[in-house]
């Protein structure tokens, strides 16, 4: 018995040595040294700069580099309100009414989560041109885009108004999706994505409504790439690439009657987002990067509409054949996009979103 006690106070002893041995360098209390400063608040993109000339249509997008709890954008003798994005990393000004041409003091506020505060005051130039915004042809107040983005770290798909405001994301999990495109009845979208194998260009076709509900698997194969979906005219069926055999094949939305392609379907009986009345578009990269390029009522005549050194790419027609959204690297560089639109003559090109993150493969709605 004694001995058992001698052991005991032997071995608590020898723990009380080791604890203190193992805590002599741990203080009793952090001071406010040891604590690491947030990150700092900076403005990572921002729509409009000092004495850049802007048209009244253009959104007016500030991009922070942290979370933030509030922004305020005012703008001198303008009557509008600033709207915050999903991610309160983004803040959009949107005014309640047509900004005349004229020269405009911008003031921006804000505070983020660690309580830090950013002002800043820009100048503003709004012109508008002849024409006014748009070469005459203003942007549709109920036309959307679809386009992807790997803001969240993967791919999801997103939409927003034709304006570049109220994105909302219409996917969310932790896989790719990717190539959204409209049905020509505006109800449904479909697009790639490999959430169910699990395995990076084995994706699957996905359809869901445009609200991005009811996301339903229509191919569900595995270890198979399926993708560049394309709609039947009458919203029925779907056509798409397969890596199986390198083939087309055709499904129903319902993801019944899958079968190859064959010599009864017929191309005509299916809608592309890159053709309007005949008036095709393509990107090319023979000039050493991706540019967009119109071909005329099928002359044959194609014609450079971007020109420029960056990769432009994913062209698609507004469903009124007066714009085209497309996809830019030029402000970003490395194939890391933001969504951009111009006239269907290659004018007034301007940009739409406003991130870090890569922004593509744009669809417009058909209404």
């Amino acid at each position: 018995m004694e001995r058992c006690s001698f052991i005991t106070k032997l071995a608590l002893i020898v723990l009380c040595v080791l604890f203190a041995g193992c805590t002599e360098d741990i203080p009793d209390k952090f001071t406010e040294g040891d604590i690491p400063p947030p990150p700092s608040l900076k403005i990572v993109s921002s729509s409009v700069r000092d004495d850049l000339e802007i048209r009244s249509d253009q959104p007016i997008t500030i991009t922070f580099s942290n979370v933030m709890d509030s922004v305020n954008i005012d703008i001198t003798g303008v009557n509008g309100n600033t709207n915050l994005d999903y991610s309160n990393t983004s803040a959009t000004f949107k005014p309640f009414s047509t900004i005349p041409d004229g020269v405009y003091t911008l003031r921006l506020t804000g505070k983020d989560k660690y309580d830090q505060d950013i002002q800043e005051t820009i100048t503003v130039i709004v012109k508008n041109g002849e024409n006014g915004g748009n070469g005459g042809n203003p942007l549709p107040s109920s036309s959307m885009i679809v386009y992807t983005s790997d803001i969240d770290g993967d791919y999801e798909i997103y939409m927003m108004k034709a304006d570049g405001t109220e994105i909302k994301q219409l996917t969310n999990n932790f896989a790719q999706d990717i190539q959204p495109i409209w049905s020509p009845d505006g109800k449904f979208i479909a697009f790639s994505s490999n959430r169910d194998d699990n395995i990076l260009f084995c994706s699957d076709i996905i359809i869901m409504r445009a609200d991005g509900s009811a996301q339903n698997n229509i191919t569900n194969t595995w270890g198979v790439n399926e993708y560049n979906a394309i709609w039947s005219l009458d919203s029925k069926k779907i056509a798409f690439l397969s890596d199986f055999d390198g083939k087309w094949y055709v499904i129903n939305i319902d993801g019944t009657n899958w079968r190859p392609w064959n010599s009864n379907d017929n191309l005509n009986d299916y809608a592309y987002p890159w053709v309007f009345n005949d008036n095709e578009l393509k990107e090319d990269l023979s000039s050493g990067n991706y540019e967009i390029y119109l071909n005329p009522h099928g002359s044959g005549n194609w014609t450079n509409l971007t020109n420029n050194w960056a990769n432009d790419r994913y062209p698609s027609w507004s469903y009124d054949g007066n714009y085209i959204v497309f996809s830019s690297d030029r402000d970003l560089g490395n194939f890391i996009s933001e969504i951009y639109i111009m006239d269907a003559n290659g004018s007034n090109q301007r940009r739409l979103t406003y991130n870090s993150a890569d922004d593509s493969q744009p669809c417009w709605s058909p209404f």
